[in-house]
């Protein structure tokens, strides 16, 4: 038995065949298809304990949709060679997709995938190999950062993008902003550069900024940042503080001329476009937020592969009735997902959030095998 296309176009029949034994002997049933593993970047949950948790907390059905990764699917291989698991694991995954309009990122998930498939893994390498176009323009910005160049001539700061590159083969990590994050810390660290310390410079060269639309987003961030991390020891060292601070979201250096701020935020870098992705697989929208629900009514306008939206615990809508009509006039499926990072169980303390019933899932398998 080898782990090869053939062997998930046979595990996808089983699973098809398993989800629709299961709808008709129950009236609801529980699924969260968007989990992550340790094989993305910002994820440390193991393949097992994700199917230790969602076991004990009664779920049905779950997949596993890393960043722009299918490795975990060569761990499950050695699992269901043997048996299908409990819950049943419907093979996924989260591609980073280049939207302007959405504000230059958008997540999307694709389904009941073959992860041996030449058209995802052609998509995958596309996004892994632009992940290391993105570090080497996050290491030109922070050259031009001046709190780091301070901190570079005051505290013989030291770092380079090759030893970057020797940082992740050590951890066996890929450029992710997670990974320059925690890279940067343990460089900051050594010479007992704090977070806050940090902070104070950026503070001050954003005064200085040229633009001010640019200099308010990072003010506002700031403000925000202060409230989140106190002053306290634990956050002195604290990578997450670290990264929200040097890559403010609302900030890419691309959308004004130089000079440059020295944001690490990069949202153009060589990955997917929607229009890019292979047609093979459904497209799931991966929790929208509320504001840009317009937006994605356009995206479904002009591409007909997506056949859903997710509805996300960790991205709350309070106006569930747009989300509703977007769905209704489009004929589209609503899905479930955690969007889970770790093992701490805090995203299933309602578990009634993760409940659909099983007569609407049945429709979903049957729309997305008839699409295939």
């Amino acid at each position: 038995m080898e782990n090869n296309y053939e062997f998930w176009e046979k595990y996808l029949e089983k699973v098809k065949n398993r989800i629709n034994k299961i709808c008709d002997t129950k009236k609801d049933i529980y699924i969260d298809l968007h989990i992550h593993s340790n094989y993305s970047s910002d994820s440390e949950q193991k393949l097992e304990d994700i199917i230790k948790i969602t076991k004990e907390k009664g779920f049905d059905f779950i997949s596993i949709t890393d960043h722009d990764s299918l490795e975990v699917y060569d761990s499950l291989f050695n699992i269901v060679k043997k048996d299908l698991t409990n819950p049943l694991i419907i093979p996924g995954v989260e591609f980073t997709i280049d939207n302007k309009e959405y504000g230059n990122q958008c997540h999307i998930l694709q389904l009941f995938i073959n992860p041996k498939d030449d058209n995802i893994m052609k998509d995958i390498n596309k996004n892994y190999k632009a992940t290391y176009t993105r570090s080497k323009i996050q290491f030109k910005r922070l050259k031009e950062n001046k709190a780091i160049k301070e901190l570079k001539k005051t505290k013989n700061l030291k770092f380079s993008y090759s030893d970057y590159l020797k940082y992740l083969n050590e951890n066996l990590k890929i450029p992710e902003y997670d990974t320059i994050a925690s890279y940067l810390m343990k460089v900051l660290k050594s010479k007992n550069i704090t977070t806050f310390d940090v902070l104070k410079l950026l503070e001050k060269y954003n005064e200085l900024d040229c633009y001010s639309d640019r200099r308010q987003y990072k003010k506002n961030r700031f403000e925000k940042l202060k409230g989140k991390y106190p002053y306290e020891e634990k956050n002195y060292f604290n990578s997450h503080f670290l990264l929200s601070m040097l890559a403010v979201r609302e900030v890419d250096d691309d959308w004004w001329p130089s000079p440059s701020s020295g944001s690490l935020s990069v949202n153009s870098y060589g990955q997917l476009k929607l229009n890019e992705l292979n047609k093979k697989f459904p497209i799931f929208w991966a929790h929208p937020t509320e504001e840009k629900l317009d937006i994605v009514q356009r995206e479904i306008n002009r591409n007909k592969n997506i056949i859903g939206l997710e509805k996300n615990i960790r991205n709350k809508i309070t106006n569930i009735e747009s989300f509703t009509k977007v769905l209704l006039n489009n004929s589209m499926h609503k899905i479930i997902g955690s969007d889970s990072h770790d093992n701490s169980n805090a995203n299933y303390d309602d578990m009634s959030y993760f409940k659909i019933n099983s007569t609407e899932f049945k429709k979903i398998i049957k729309d997305i095998y008839e699409k295939n």
